[in-house]
């Protein structure tokens, strides 16, 4: 016999804010505290109920990311930007003052599940907004004079009450927002409608985990104006592949990025993977998610240091793959009379890259 899966009712949504529900961010240390104790946020709020620490922990989760997005625009006085726009369902993507009018941008790009606010929800919650949320990344780049976009890829559809939702936590109906149903249309939909026709001349992506596998979308189907436009891309615990990728993006993958991945003995795992230099984040915390923030200081370093050069310097002519291997081999090599430690030719991990491999170009 059959039987229909059970489908939830949803409850009335009843929206309260961090304050409501008794708890606020400190504005010293940054991190989630009881109003009434001053104590942090623990898992284990009440010792003689698992079950009420979990809902206790859900209830949290989206009130702190919005008090996140609160501090970006009433402290970092980032403007909201409706995506499509605003006379339609919509979500939020955040820019700081002039970053899509000046030359050098940082685009963050949290990963599945969590607001574009915020990298971890647990990290949030248990070790505040200096680990948990991409703030302190929005402050550096702001300090050595680089715009900050911050994208919102989960929030795909609108509820009834109309604000912007993710199918991964809200239950009951909601309306597709046009151009970010999934996370990867999302990000597609910033780079085509808003960023690459932009004045910014160097643009630096920072994709953790998920969020690589859309950037990597764009490299593979808008390569030449994606790298006309792009610095670097700076992946976190990435999940992309390089399957079904041209050889002129494999080649550009290994000049034009990096990738900051989780180790716990110091050692990259997965070069052959990611197709780019891997940089091992020490991380004993038991916390993967603490990844973020553990290796913030160097991916702004590197992305400070590409936008400031500019676009991969003759990526566009090994571009779409066909018939480049010189072209690939003569920049490696020109960049090694500049680098002691570049490389001198094509690296292993390349050596296996047809050179004649072709791709499409997804047009508007």
């Amino acid at each position: 016999m059959f039987i229909r899966p059970h489908k939830p009712t949803p409850e009335p949504h009843t929206r309260h804010s961090l304050r409501d529900l008794g708890y606020q961010i400190d504005p010293d240390d940054g991190q989630v505290r009881s109003i009434n104790t001053n104590e942090p946020f623990t898992f284990t709020e009440d010792p003689a109920s698992k079950k009420a620490n979990i809902e206790l922990y859900n209830t949290l989760i989206h009130p702190a990311s919005r008090a996140v997005q609160d501090i970006m625009i009433d402290t970092l006085h980032m403007e909201p930007i409706a995506v499509p726009d605003a006379g339609q369902p919509h979500c939020f993507i955040y820019a700081t003052p002039g970053a899509l009018s000046g030359d050098k941008l940082v685009v963050l790009v949290v990963g599945n599940g969590t607001f574009g606010s915020v990298w971890a929800w647990n990290v949030l919650l248990k070790q505040g907004i200096h680990h948990g949320s991409v703030i302190d990344y929005v402050q550096d780049c702001e300090q050595r004079g680089l715009g900050v976009l911050v994208l919102n890829p989960n929030m795909n559809i609108v509820a009834p009450d109309g604000v912007a939702e993710s199918y991964n936590s809200y239950v009951g109906r909601g309306t597709e927002i046009k151009g970010s149903e999934t996370a990867d249309e999302h990000v597609g939909y910033v780079w085509s409608h808003i960023l690459r026709d932009s004045p910014v001349r160097s643009i630096a992506f920072v994709a953790y985990n998920t969020s690589g596998s859309a950037v990597i979308d764009l490299l593979k189907y808008d390569y030449a104006r994606f790298v006309e436009k792009t610095a670097c891309v700076a992946f976190i615990d990435s999940t992309h592949s390089l399957f079904d990728l041209g050889s002129g993006s494999i080649a550009w993958l290994e000049l034009g990025a990096q990738h900051w991945e989780t180790s716990v003995n110091g050692n990259p795992t997965s070069v052959d993977r990611v197709g780019c230099p891997v940089v091992a984040v020490d991380n004993t915390t038991e916390t993967r998610e603490m990844t973020p923030s553990l290796c913030r200081n160097g991916v702004v370093e590197y992305v400070t240091e590409c936008v400031e050069r500019g676009p991969v310097p003759g990526a566009i002519e090994f571009g779409d793959g066909q018939n480049n291997a010189a072209n690939f081999v003569q920049l490696l090599d020109d960049l090694s009379e500049s680098d002691s430690e570049g490389a001198d030719g094509i690296p292993d991990r390349l050596s296996n890259v047809t050179m004649n491999q072709t791709f499409e170009v997804k047009e508007d």
